[in-house]
Parts: C-alpha cells; structure tokens; sequence
C-alpha cells in the first residue's frame, strides 16, 4: 500500500473515532447500521440470562437500541448505558421516553474511565465500540472491575478478516446516498473494518484482561464477531 494510502486511512481513522463526528455524524449512523445488525442485537438479547434486579451496563450504547431492547424483555432488571458522544446519548434518551422504558438511563462517559464502583454490575454488552477506543486493554479492564465475580461480558465487534466478497454484499445492504459503492467499499475494508479486530484478537484481549471462560463465534446475521466471557 502506498505511503499516500497509509496516510489517508490512518486520518481517517482517527476521525472516524472523533467524539465530534459522533455528535454531527451519530444520527446518519443510527438511521443507516441499526437496521442492518438488528439479528445480532436480537441475538444478545436471546442469550443473555438475567436475574431479576440483575444491573447491567451497555458500553458504547450509541442511540440505545441494545440497552432499550434488554429492557423492554427485562423489565425486572436495570439497565445503564454509557457513550462518550454526549449528542448520542441524547439521542438515546430521547428514544428511551418515545418507547415510554424507564428501567434504563444513558450518560456520557468513557468507557477508559468509568464512575462505578467495584462490581457493580452482574453483566456487561459491548457493540461495535471497541474499535473507537483509544486502549481497548484498559477499556476492557475496567469493564472487569465494574463486573461482580462470576459475571458475564458479551462484546461484539466487526470482524476485520471479512472476506472482500462477504463485504461488499454488507455493502450492498449499507447504502449511503451520493456515495458511492466502490468508494464505500473502500472505507468499510481499510478503515472500519481493516482497522477492527478478527475473531482471535477479540477473544485474546478478553482474556489477557483478566476475563475467563471465553468463547468466540462469528455472527451469523452480519459480518462480526462474538466473544462472551466471564470474571
């Protein structure tokens, strides 16, 4: 790849982490991916077996979609979810009071840094958020600290060994008016994607955080992974 190309993917990148882009962009996001891996939502939520009063914690909530759906089937249980985009926590607060759900709350925080105490939560859900931080070690540590022993962590992300072919049928599906396919290809492969991790470094950086137990699977609905783990 040329130096040129190197350049243009690492700007990129760095943007495509920016908390600003988050706050203008977060809406276009919402409208366009939500959709798309509405079976992988549907799939935690089928999975994830939780006791009544159970206090689960959503990083990286975004609109909120995840957290609200949990909720909504665990009415029983509480529900918090944290974004560093201040506007996309508006966003999810807002759908919070249109659903009428009030066993869930958003704040703005970031996930290298959380305000919780020490086992405070019986499980955790991570989706498509740990790409954008800026040391997923540290991100996922904390999330172990804040997870009571014997607690559950289930993180999902896009899985950067896609095949090309897999990709641009994604692409097909993730259409984005006056882009076009080729270039969005391109900005899907080399910096969502090309900068995300594969089934293995996901499951790895679980594990070197001190989690246990864990297992890996691609998603079937669309083209990420699954690792669940436990503390």
């Amino acid at each position: 790849m040329k130096n040129s190309s190197r350049w243009m993917i690492r700007l990129l990148t760095r943007l495509r982490d920016a908390r600003l882009v988050w706050d203008v962009m977060g809406s276009l996001y919402n409208m366009r991916i939500y959709p798309l891996i509405d079976g992988l939502y549907q799939s935690i939520a089928e999975e994830l077996t939780l006791q009544k009063q159970a206090q689960i914690l959503e990083a990286g909530a975004g609109r909120g979609y995840l957290s609200l759906l949990l909720a909504d089937r665990n009415p029983d249980a509480r529900f918090t979810g944290i974004d560093y985009s201040r506007m996309q926590v508006r966003r999810a607060e807002r759908y919070r009071r249109e659903k009428k759900i009030s066993n869930c709350s958003f704040r703005q925080n970031n996930v290298l840094n959380l305000p919780f105490e020490e086992a405070a939560f019986d499980a955790a859900v991570s989706v498509g958020s740990i790409k954008h931080w800026s040391d997923p070690h540290r991100g996922l540590t904390e999330l172990l600290r804040v997870i009571k022993p014997g607690g559950c962590l289930m993180i999902a992300e896009t899985d950067r060994e896609t095949p090309d072919d897999e990709l641009r049928q994604f692409v097909k599906r993730f259409s984005i008016p006056f882009v076009p396919e080729g270039l969005l290809f391109w900005g899907l492969r080399h910096v969502v994607f090309g900068q995300s991790l594969s089934e293995d470094q996901l499951a790895d950086e679980a594990g070197r955080a001190g989690f246990h137990s864990v297992e890996r699977r691609p998603v079937n609905t669309c083209p990420y992974v699954m690792v669940k783990a436990w503390k």
